[in-house]
């Protein structure tokens, strides 16, 4: 996914620097709000059990998210977003969340009027909640990266998939969602 993430983010670079002056039909400023799953290992991947192995489940669970962004043009945006995951089978049946805060860059590449890939990059902080710890809070950094589709339904609406991760988390999100442009 990093060869993907770089050659979009690149290409977008170069088609933006490539035709700075070029008036584009698109809306400068945009919210999204996306669910999907999050798979990886469980918040508790960081814990070691009593035998001081690191302690882990694999996970299937839910996340809720959305971003707000600025189009510079066509090809370049910047936007932050807040994404909730909801994390269940740990070691002890117990749940957890994990909230993710994030900044990135943008790059898209449109592949004709109607669809376009898209590469983000970043960072993203994340706080880990543990429910088997009484609470316990860890604030963690990490380099967020992720790339997707987007299908335009109008000037103002599209569909979005997207496939991101934050290092460190050890989870890969798979969302989907819609977009409101203005």
């Amino acid at each position: 996914m990093k060869k993907l993430l770089t050659l979009i983010l690149s290409t977008s670079a170069c088609l933006s620097i490539a035709e700075p002056y070029r008036s584009y039909d698109v809306e400068p400023v945009y919210i999204n709000i996306n669910t999907g799953i999050a798979t990886g290992y469980s918040f508790t991947n960081n814990y070691t059990n009593s035998t001081g192995q690191p302690s882990g489940a694999s996970t299937n669970n839910y996340s809720l998210g959305a971003n707000v962004g600025y189009n510079f043009n066509q090809y370049f945006a910047i936007e932050a977003g807040y994404n909730q995951l909801w994390l269940a089978a740990n070691p002890t049946n117990s749940s957890g969340q994990v909230g993710v805060e994030d900044i990135a860059v943008k790059g898209t590449i449109p592949l004709g009027n109607v669809f376009s890939i898209y590469g983000r990059i970043g960072l993203g902080g994340y706080q880990n909640v543990s429910a088997t710890s009484g609470g316990s809070f860890a604030n963690n950094l990490g380099a967020l990266y992720g790339a997707g589709a987007e299908w335009n339904l109008s000037r103002n609406w599209s569909l979005r998939a997207e496939d991101w991760s934050v290092t460190g988390l050890g989870q890969n999100i798979i969302q989907f969602g819609a977009q409101l442009s203005f």
